[in-house]
């Protein structure tokens, strides 16, 4: 009972609510006065045209229009307006000014501008997939100098961030979906107070609905109050607003500039096997060392500031960090939102690799419900014999999201792809890896939430033997997996009729 009650006044539920009796009383008073005034009628009715218009003839995939097509002719008393507010963000004046600000003062500390001359040098191949990152983040720059490590488990990966935290000499930065109190928050929160004790400056960014079961309200206040720089990013509030629809997905650590650390592992007790979930939660991730970990750097101080509202001292961060070459050509880059991105970069990164693949593209992730052109990049490639290969959860986090990913089964099954479930439990970890040569590491899922709406975050790897470790261990998670028949992709009846119920507003979810 108490537990209801604690959930019942948190500040979450009482937001809720509010923006739900807010949506409410807004339809209620576009009926009545539709219902009194032809005049008022009328303009309804414009505007409903209007923002039909406007979807038919925006730039986007069919996919993505027509769900809100329908919805505003379902609820023409609301539709038109919740389009205008979830469908795509506009910056307002001083967040233009904020963001073109930040991109001005990073470009002042450019990265080395050799490494993409040396990579179109060594492959134009490479280099026109790597345009399909340059192209879209303004951020992003090719780095060599870089030397990097793969892990296949959370427990390898916070076994090395743990120490790697606690050798800091000059500043930590970390950015998190969630952050859970328990055994692992607990290790880093004494390191991050010891730190801070040594002079060591700490910065750290959640997302308020990330973490909103996990910490309480007043956990920015704490954190500051004991010296760790600590922002909250699209706080929740009781009112209607597009930042709602727009979440920071990332992760990031970054050690004193040389280090860092990115993937699927959020800072809590299941992803390093502390506690069980959904069985055993196998994720994954990336360690960098030298060159390339000024790209996160740059993206965590970029979402700082704008977060923040603040100018960081670039020059104290972006010195360039020793070399520590493995032969590789990295990308660290930012996907996101609409105004932020021009376009879905992580989309376009994927596409880019399945539409040029030769032998092999193998991709783990643990939601598979993407739009029809991805969806058709991954069959093509199929269909003109490169091996592709898509392991998902076996056990699954969210039961309608299951049901949404295997009604993907059988048309990728049918057009050659082979489909896996993670036997033992749920497989969070996002990882392309293709042709020997080339592999994508971060946070981004194969869904329409990860490539429309969140900001995320990956490491894009050409020529370093982490893609031979990454591919290593996808074949040992491969041999734990079960390959899903053309048989058992069929939907059941109770399934099909959740899958008919939402799939036409999947892209909105």
């Amino acid at each position: 009972m108490r537990k209801i009650w604690r959930v019942v006044f948190s500040r979450y539920f009482l937001s809720g609510l509010f923006i739900a009796a807010d949506v409410l009383l807004l339809s209620l008073l576009i009926v009545y006065a539709s219902y009194y005034s032809y005049v008022f009628l009328t303009l309804h009715l414009l505007a409903v045209v209007a923002v039909f218009l406007h979807i038919v003839n925006a730039e986007s995939s069919p996919d993505y229009k027509l769900p809100w097509v329908i919805l505003i002719f379902l609820l023409p008393a609301v539709g038109p307006l919740i389009y205008l507010l979830f469908s795509r963000r506009k910056m307002t004046k001083a967040e233009n000014r904020r963001l073109n600000e930040i991109a001005e003062r990073l470009s002042a500390y450019p990265p080395e501008g050799e490494s993409f001359l040396s990579l179109k040098e060594a492959s134009p191949a490479a280099a026109g997939k790597a345009y399909a990152i340059l192209g879209e983040d303004p951020i992003a720059a090719v780095y060599r100098g870089t030397s990097s490590r793969f892990y296949e488990s959370g427990e390898a990966l916070f076994a090395d961030l743990l120490y790697d935290l606690r050798a800091a000499k000059k500043f930590i930065f970390l950015e998190y979906f969630i952050i859970a109190p328990g055994r692992l928050w607990d290790e880093i929160h004494r390191i991050l107070l010891n730190k801070v004790r040594l002079g060591v400056e700490v910065r750290l960014i959640y997302d308020d609905v990330g973490c909103m079961r996990t910490l309480p309200s007043d956990f920015v206040r704490k954190m500051n109050a004991e010296g760790i720089r600590c922002q909250r990013f699209a706080t929740v509030t009781p009112v209607v607003t597009v930042s709602h629809n727009n979440r920071d997905h990332r992760k990031i650590c970054v050690v004193d500039g040389g280090i860092a650390y990115t993937g699927g592992v959020n800072l809590a007790d299941e992803y390093a096997n502390f506690i069980s979930r959904f069985g055993y939660w196998k994720d994954g991730g990336v360690r960098l060392a030298g060159a390339a970990v000024t790209g996160l750097t740059r993206n965590f101080l970029a979402l700082w500031d704008m977060t923040a509202g603040s100018a960081s001292d670039y020059a104290r961060y972006l010195s360039p960090p020793a070399p520590a070459d493995d032969g590789g050509y990295y990308i660290p880059f930012g996907s996101g939102p609409y105004p932020f991105y021009r376009r879905s970069v992580g989309k376009s990164v994927f596409r880019a690799i399945l539409d040029q693949a030769v032998r092999y593209v193998w991709i783990t992730t643990p939601y598979l419900v993407i739009d029809r052109e991805l969806t058709e990049s991954i069959c093509e490639a199929a269909r003109r014999g490169v091996d592709v290969r898509i392991i998902t959860p076996g056990v699954a986090d969210k039961a309608a999201v299951k049901i949404m990913t295997k009604s993907s089964y059988s048309y990728l099954i049918a057009a050659g792809v082979r489909i896996y479930e993670y036997t033992p439990g749920f497989i969070h970890e996002k990882t392309v890896i293709a042709d020997d040569e080339y592999a994508v590491i971060g946070t981004i899922n194969f869904d329409y939430r990860s490539l429309i709406h969140h900001f995320e975050n990956a490491v894009w790897i050409y020529r370093s033997d982490t893609v031979l470790r990454a591919k290593e261990a996808f074949g040992r998670t491969e041999r734990q997996s079960h390959r899903i028949s053309a048989e058992e992709a069929k939907l059941s009846r109770p399934e099909r009729w959740v899958y008919n119920t939402v799939r036409i507003f999947r892209p909105l979810l």
